[in-house]
Formats: structure tokens, C-alpha cells, sequence
């Protein structure tokens, strides 16, 4: 009823009389005379007095001034504020304060905001002079200004354009004035930064505006954007040049705070850089704590100063990366390059040589795996003659899937890990059958740099321990992508902060825990259960070398049998030499024995590279970072020399190598022929140009296709 009143004065219900306790208040007619007797009547006294404070504001607030949302009921409204702000007055003008430029004129505005608790905002902008008005209170009529006086030199406080009275409601909000635009000044630079990795050109404006909206969800303006990418073409254009001088001091600061380390760089005879070496001192020692297999590859530096980035990698028993060394090059992934970089690596790393372990090994014992870049062959054989080098078999593939299609390019991975002769042959075949020309092109490759089942041809091999291809050090190049995108100190100077940052969490993360990683050890239990099917025979009579034959129920299964040396942990299917792991007739003889445990079996012939034990050893370690502030400029040492063409590397985008890649399978390719419709080729190689034309009645057509085809 309460409601209808409102609309219906005449079925108004009179309220109950306010209690005795509560002041009559009087209100003057004159101004609510559009209020009725019944609705005041169902108003009720706590609505009086919101009216009569009302009507009192209405008379102090002055002409203008309007009045903000009304609060809802149960809720404290906030008072009005009027008071003239002296601050100014007493700081700046009475003393003649001089402020030098605008920063000193913000610095102050910063610490009047600190000391009152009020919000400015900058509402004009013309040389040196700046406006700021108080946006804490609702309508507030403050106005302080700076600006020059007439042949004068300096900012100075103009108190004949300011205002300095506080008037209104409190405003509270955290996302105007300079707090707003202090926040966004660092954000803004992030993005710019962002944007600058990622693109080909310089960064916009209007690139900075989208990459806030999808990467921070800001919605920043033009004119914000617009000066965070001209502050990052100053601080491009000043320190990147500048930069260069402090290399020879960061290397030199490097040694001392690593004892051990190698740190190295070369300088032309007109001082410009031309190639630097980084070894932390740790690395060394890291080396017997991982598999033994070390992955190099280099990748083309993105700043104007171009640039390769040389990386040598290795993997722990978690299979996690683990960067060892590293080097930056004006060269360009050539035999030059990778003749300095392996030198260096050689000087820096002398566990990288060691001899290996198992007794008739012919090479050291870390293999080097890489993708036969230019001049790697080369410079292997001079700089690391008896360390085994593999191939990656992923690039392999690609380079059959690019000449002789992706059917024949699917082979080569079950090529490549397989440890068994017959399997070997018979892949081989169905290749030669499929495509002869991938067939040249695999066999003319040594199998012992890229089949596995190369140890039955030559005992010594050393293992791969399932490393097939150089993605450990593609993961290494793409989690430096940033760093890459940087001038040399810059990339140095981030490399070596994600190499030193995982340390400690790794460190603590793996403490306490003991016996083989998690990674291994589901692979060794089901083995373990496997063991009960094999069939154990002593068939050298000396208690080393045992027969294990499968017991096969019925028609179905394999009766192959394979012959196994349990004290030097070799077996014919080349899967417990391989990968340092017993295989499953291992854990067959083990079970047969009856006196052997598993944990027994693993304590003592599972390599220790798969054990936390050896995770924790090589992360014991680590380094003293450089801290920049503490460099001085040599004023000697110039930026590489960049006048020359960079040689053509990887392509910025994919290439359509379509004839080779849809030989078989035309009717998947995208190249249609314009005369017969068909896909698979063109125009120029059709095969029916011919019958089409002689259809035609055109014989010149005819003859001058034949002549073609």
C-alpha cells in the first residue's frame, strides 16, 4: 500500500506518530511544495532527515554545485568538504621556488599528493607550462598551474591562475590522475617491449594498443602508446650502441665472481666485437651428472645487430634442458664459426672428453648430436676428432619428406630407433620399393650416425640413451627467443639469469628424495612383470652369458630368443645398452635367478644418470650473476660490423615445396591445372595438352606441347 500511496495520495494510510524521543523538525513549504501531506505522512522521520540535511547542503554548497548519487538507505552519506588548500601558497610562491624542468615540477606534485591525500590530474599541457585539477572531490573547483614567467628561465608556481579551494563530495577512486598513468608507464613499456621481439618492423602506436588489449586486457590510449614507443626508440638508439663497450667489463666482472669460468671475447683490428664465449664455472662438473649426450645448434640473433647464437645442451635425468655453454658470432652458421665455438667449448669443458667407462669403446664418452649445420661436419673432425657425432633424425625426416614425400619421410623414424638387423633390412626394402630416391639418399647416409641398430656392426659405439634428434637445443633457442631479440649484452646478461634461476627450485624441489626417477622407474616395473614369460638358458657355460626365449602359447606370439651378458649389460636387442636400463630378458634372467630383488636390480644396474641422486648433484652448483650498475663503459669497443647481407637461413615463413611433398598423392595438392582440372600439376606439365589440343582442331598446339613434354 506503502508503494500505491506514492502514486495515490487519496489511499494513503496516515503513518503512526513519531515516537516522543525524536525533534519535531519544520520544513519550509516553499521548498517542497510538489509534496504532498500523505507523502510526507508515509516518509517516515529518518527520511526527514536526509531532507532537511539536504536542504542544508542545497544552501551551503553556493550556486552550481550539483549534488552526486544519492545513497541508499541504512547507508552513511558522505560529507561535503570545503576548505582553501595553503599548500602551494606556502611552499612554492612565498619561498620563489624555481623548478628546472617539468619532472621537478611532477616530483613536487607527487609529494603534495603523499602528504594530502589528494588525486591531481593533468588537464593541460603546453610546452613547460601543466594545469592539474583535483579529481578526489566531486566537482571541485581546485586548479593549481606551472609555467614560465616572461624572460625568465624556469617553471614557476602562477598563484593569479589558481584556485585553491576544496569543495564537495570525497571521490573514491584508484584509476585516475597520475597513479593511473604511473602504473600504465611501466605497463605500456612491457608491451612495447613485447611488441618489438615479436615483430619484423619497429613497433606503432596502434600495435601497442592491440597487444595491451589481448596480452594485458588494458585498453590504453594512442597518445600513451605513442610516447612508450618513442621512450623505446630513444633507449634503443642510446644504450644499444653503448652497450657494446660494457661487453669486455660484464666478461672481465664474470671471471672474477666465478672463479673458473671461461669468458671470452674477440675484437677485429678496428675494435668492433666480433665474436664472445660464455662457460659458467659449473658446467664442467655438471657434465657427470647427466646423460651423456650433448646437443649443439646455433640460431640467428633478431636485433639490428644481427648475429648467431651458438648453444650447447645437455639433458638430466628428468629430461628437463640444461644450456652448458654458449657463444654469440658475427658470423653466420658457417665452418668458421663453429670452428671457434667448439674450440672454446673444448677449452671450457674438459669432462666433455673423457674417456668412457665400458671397456672396447672407440670414441669419448659424451656423443655430440646436432643437425649437420654448414660446416659442423668439418669442424668436428678437427676441433672434437674422438667424441661419436649423431644426426638428428627429425631433420632427416624433413629433408625425405621435402624431396621424396611425407609417405616415404614416415620410415625414417622407426629406421632410426630401431636395434634390430632383420627390422633394419626390411624398412629398408619397403623403401627402396616405395621411393628409390629416398632409399640413395638414407643409405648414402653412415648408418652409425643415425640407426640405432648400428652397435651389432660395430661394438664401438657408444650409446645415444634414446636421444634421436637436437630438440633439446630447438627448446633451448625458442626459450631464448626474447633474449635473441636483444642487443649481445642484453642476450648474455638474460641467458645467463635463466640459466641460474630454475637452480635453487630445482634444488629445492628434488631434496630428500632417493632411487630412480619417476621418469624410469614405471618403465623398469614393467619389465619387471613382463620377466615371467621368457624362458632362461645358460649357453655359455661361464655364469655370464644366458639364452632368454619367449614362452609362446599356441600359433600366435614371437619364439625369437636373445643372448645377454648380464655382468657388462648387453643384450642382442640392444635395448639395455642403448638406454642403460635392463631390458626385459634382463629382468628375466634376474627373476630366474631367484636370488636378485628388484630393488636390488635397480640399485646396481640401472645407470646412475636415471637416479635422483645424480639430479640433486647437478644442481648443487651455481653462479654469481653480474649486476649492471656496477659496469663501466670501456670507450673502446664498437658494434659488429652489420654493413654485409646476412646469407639466407630459415625462411620467415613456410615454403611450398608442393610438386615432391603431393607426388603421391596429387589429388591432396593444391596446384589445380587450368586446362584439364585436375590437381597434382599444371598447365605446362599436363598430360593431356596434347589429346586437348588435337580435340581443338589446333595441331601447332598439339606439336608445340608435344615438343615441351
Amino acid at each position: 500500500m506503502d508503494n500505491i500511496a506514492c502514486y495515490f495520495p487519496v489511499l494513503a494510510i496516515p503513518a503512526p506518530p513519531p515516537p516522543p524521543s525524536t525533534p519535531a523538525i519544520e520544513i519550509s513549504p516553499p521548498s517542497f511544495t510538489s509534496v504532498g501531506d500523505a507523502q510526507w505522512a508515509d516518509c517516515g522521520p529518518r527520511s526527514l532527515e536526509v531532507a532537511n540535511a539536504a536542504t542544508e547542503r542545497n544552501t551551503d554548497a553556493g550556486p552550481g554545485m550539483e549534488f552526486g548519487p544519492t545513497k541508499q538507505p541504512g547507508q552513511e552519506q558522505d560529507p561535503i568538504l570545503d576548505y582553501e588548500d595553503n599548500y602551494f601558497q606556502e611552499n612554492f610562491s612565498s619561498k620563489g621556488v624555481v623548478f628546472g624542468t617539468v619532472d621537478d615540477v611532477l616530483v613536487a606534485i607527487n609529494k603534495y599528493q603523499e602528504s594530502s591525500g589528494n588525486v591531481l590530474s593533468t588537464v593541460r599541457t603546453r610546452g613547460n607550462a601543466r594545469t592539474f585539477v583535483c579529481i578526489s572531490h566531486a566537482n571541485c573547483p581546485f586548479s593549481v598551474k606551472f609555467g614560465p614567467m616572461p624572460k625568465q628561465e624556469g617553471i614557476f608556481y602562477k598563484p593569479e591562475n589558481c584556485t585553491i579551494r576544496h569543495r564537495g563530495a570525497k571521490v573514491v577512486s584508484s584509476k585516475s590522475g597520475k597513479r593511473l598513468k604511473k602504473r600504465c608507464k611501466g605497463l605500456v613499456r612491457d608491451i612495447v617491449s613485447d611488441v618489438a621481439a615479436h615483430k619484423h618492423g619497429p613497433p606503432t602506436a596502434m600495435d601497442v594498443m592491440k597487444a595491451g588489449v589481448h596480452m594485458k586486457k588494458t585498453h590504453l590510449q594512442y597518445y600513451q602508446c605513442y610516447r612508450g614507443v618513442q621512450e623505446w626508440k630513444a633507449r634503443k638508439e642510446i644504450t644499444d650502441p653503448v652497450s657494446f663497450q660494457l661487453l669486455g667489463p660484464y666478461l672481465e666482472r664474470f671471471q672474477e665472481q666465478n672463479p673458473g669460468s671461461r669468458a671470452v671475447m674477440e675484437r677485429g683490428n678496428d675494435n668492433r666485437v666480433k665474436r664472445l664465449f660464455i662457460c659458467p664455472p659449473f658446467s664442467n662438473k655438471a657434465l657427470l651428472f647427466v646423460r651423456p649426450v650433448a646437443s649443439l645448434d646455433a640460431a640467428h640473433m633478431k636485433s639490428e645487430w644481427k648475429g648467431t647464437l651458438y648453444i650447447a645442451t645437455v639433458k638430466s635425468a628428468l629430461d628437463k634442458i640444461y644450456p652448458i655453454a654458449f657463444a654469440i658470432t658475427e658470423d653466420n652458421k658457417n665452418g668458421q664459426g663453429w670452428d671457434w665455438f667448439l674450440w672454446n667449448l673444448d677449452a671450457g669443458l674438459p669432462n666433455l672428453t673423457i674417456a668412457h667407462y665400458r671397456e672396447g669403446c672407440a670414441y669419448k664418452l659424451f656423443l655430440i648430436l646436432s643437425d649437420r649445420q654448414k660446416g659442423l661436419d668439418e669442424a668436428m673432425k678437427v676441433c672434437l676428432p674422438h667424441n661419436h657425432h649423431c644426426y638428428c633424425a627429425v631433420h632427416i625426416r624433413r629433408n625425405v619428406e621435402g624431396r621424396h614425400g611425407k609417405k616415404a619421410g614416415a620410415l625414417v623414424p622407426g629406421l632410426a630407433s630401431t636395434t634390430s638387423l632383420p627390422v633394419r633390412d626390411a624398412k629398408l626394402a619397403q623403401l627402396r620399393r616405395q621411393s628409390p630416391g629416398a632409399y640413395d639418399y638414407l643409405i648414402a647416409i653412415p648408418a652409425k650416425q643415425w640407426i640405432d641398430c648400428a652397435w651389432l656392426e660395430d661394438e664401438t659405439l657408444p650409446p645415444r640413451y634414446g636421444v634421436q634428434s637436437s630438440n633439446i637445443s630447438e627448446s633451448a633457442n625458442s626459450m631464448l627467443e626474447r633474449e635473441r631479440s636483444g642487443n649481445w649484452l642484453e642476450a648474455i646478461d638474460g641467458i645467463l639469469k635463466k640459466m641460474s634461476l630454475p637452480i635453487q627450485a630445482s634444488r629445492e624441489k628434488y631434496e630428500g628424495k632417493t632411487g630412480v626417477v619417476e621418469r624410469v622407474y614405471p618403465q623398469i616395473l614393467d619389465r619387471w612383470e613382463k620377466g615371467i614369460g621368457y624362458r632362461v638358458v645358460d649357453s655359455g657355460g661361464d655364469g655370464q652369458r644366458y639364452s632368454v626365449h619367449r614362452i609362446v602359447e599356441g600359433n600366435t606370439g614371437s619364439n625369437q630368443s636373445f643372448t645377454l651378458n648380464w655382468v657388462d649389460g648387453v643384450c642382442e636387442c640392444g635395448g639395455w645398452q642403448m638406454h642403460g636400463v635392463p631390458c626385459v630378458h634382463g629382468m628375466a634372467y634376474f627373476r630366474w635367478r631367484n636370488d636378485w630383488t628388484l630393488q636390488q636390480v635397480v640399485e646396481q644396474f640401472v645407470e646412475k644418470c636415471h637416479t635422483y641422486d645424480y639430479e640433486q648433484k647437478l644442481y648443487s652448483g651455481s653462479f654469481v650473476p653480474v649486476c649492471m650498475d656496477m659496469l663501466k663503459p670501456d670507450q673502446m669497443t664498437l658494434p659488429p660490423d652489420v654493413e654485409g647481407k646476412r646469407m639466407a637461413g630459415r625462411p620467415k615463413t613456410l615454403r611450398l615445396r608442393l610438386r615432391s611433398r603431393y607426388s603421391h598423392q596429387p589429388e591432396k595438392s593444391p596446384i589445380v591445372c587450368s586446362r584439364c582440372h585436375q590437381r597434382g600439376h599444371n598447365a605446362r606439365t599436363c598430360q593431356r595438352r596434347a589429346a586437348l589440343a588435337k580435340n581443338t582442331g589446333n595441331a601447332d598446339t598439339a606439336q608445340n606441347s608435344n615438343s615441351v613434354l
